[in-house]
């Protein structure tokens, strides 16, 4: 216990560190105190109390460290840090009139952490870069790009297969309420695994836990995180040449395409997809998602031969098998991808095929901005 307690107070202190250093790059600040810990009456304290001048106005920065920047904790640290500010108001603590300005740190904030600072006029500071401070003729504003390696891989368990499964049921009602056995049902999932995806979520505040279960109330903050983060299904990729194109290569496969195991699985992926479910252009290539029977079988059914160049056929064989589990029917006995797998490959894809995932959102996916 003593150990955790001691990386916490480690912590705390680079924070105030940290707001420390960003202080003394301002002209004309002059740092009074640094306080890492203040006791606000007998039953409260903070992380840091940085007090300063500048020219001629007396500031007191209330510093509140948070080691989760997700958006549920800060939130709940925003309202905290107004409660702590108007008790040094009422306190009388103030000296000289001095002003109290309230501030969050964090080792990382998100872009919607960051959008609840400023919503409540909270300063903040994470430890990769992002800060924004305001006050007298003083105005700090900064946003970087990077993400720590944490938060890459946070993203990751997020987003890695067995999670997607869920994120697909989610996205594919996103006004619909879900109990944890009945999302778990739905996406073959365990129970233990959707409860660890509920947290993600909920700390993220992508989703919502009403009476009758979780709600997803951000599908599109959900989706535009996922794509920026999207890499498509891990597996063998098989290429080669048919000499069948068009209404002849439809009529050929029609029938044969399936998603359930109790057979060979083949189903339309990528721009092939695209065309069944939502038609933008027209490519000459073909792509699928099969199992190692399906793609023995689309080969067969294709005439496939080997092409060194030229290749206008791309069979998938993943090792995520949920893909097929949520696999639409566009038309009678033509099997695709759902729109959301759709979708994210297509956006990994050039700029046609971003265009094309443009075009499918429009129709599938309406909140989407």
């Amino acid at each position: 216990m003593l150990k955790i307690y001691d990386i916490v107070k480690n912590m705390e202190i680079r924070a105030v560190d940290a707001v420390r250093d960003l202080l003394g790059n301002v002209p004309g600040v002059q740092l009074e105190s640094v306080e890492y810990e203040r006791k606000i009456g007998r039953d409260y304290r903070v992380d840091g109390l940085v007090a300063f001048a500048h020219h001629g106005g007396n500031y007191a920065l209330v510093v509140e460290v948070k080691s989760n920047g997700a958006p549920r904790f800060i939130r709940s640290v925003v309202y905290q840090l107004e409660s702590y500010v108007a008790r040094l108001r009422r306190s009388g603590e103030a000296n000289g009139g001095q002003r109290f300005i309230p501030m969050i740190v964090s080792p990382y904030l998100s872009p919607e952490s960051r959008a609840i600072c400023l919503d409540h006029d909270i300063a903040y500071l994470d430890l990769v870069g992002n800060a924004r401070l305001a006050f007298d003729t003083v105005y700090i504003d900064r946003a970087v790009a990077e993400k720590p390696v944490s938060e890459t891989r946070a993203l990751r368990s997020i987003f890695s297969p067995k999670a997607a499964a869920i994120l697909r049921v989610l996205l594919h009602e996103p006004g619909r309420a879900w109990r944890v056995a009945d999302l778990a049902a739905q996406a073959r999932a365990s129970y233990g695994h959707v409860s660890n995806v509920r947290k993600a979520l909920l700390a993220r505040e992508w989703i919502e836990v009403r009476e009758d279960g979780v709600i997803l109330v951000q599908p599109d903050l959900l989706l535009e995180t996922w794509r920026e983060s999207y890499r498509r299904p891990a597996g063998e990729s098989i290429t080669g040449y048919t000499h069948l194109h068009g209404r002849q290569l439809d009529e050929r496969l029609r029938g044969m395409l399936n998603p359930q195991p109790a057979r060979a699985r083949a189903i339309y992926a990528q721009h092939s997809a695209a065309q069944w479910l939502a038609p933008f252009g027209r490519s000459s290539a073909h792509a699928f998602y099969a199992d190692e029977p399906g793609a023995a079988a689309l080969k067969e059914a294709l005439n496939l031969t080997h092409a060194a160049r030229g290749a206008n056929v791309a069979l998938f064989v993943p090792t995520d098998e949920s893909l097929f589990h949520d696999a639409s029917e566009p038309a009678p006995n033509v099997f695709c991808t759902s729109p959301i797998v759709t979708y994210l490959d297509l956006w990994t894809g050039n700029d046609r095929d971003r265009e094309a995932a443009e075009h499918l959102a429009g129709k599938f996916f309406p909140w989407l901005k």
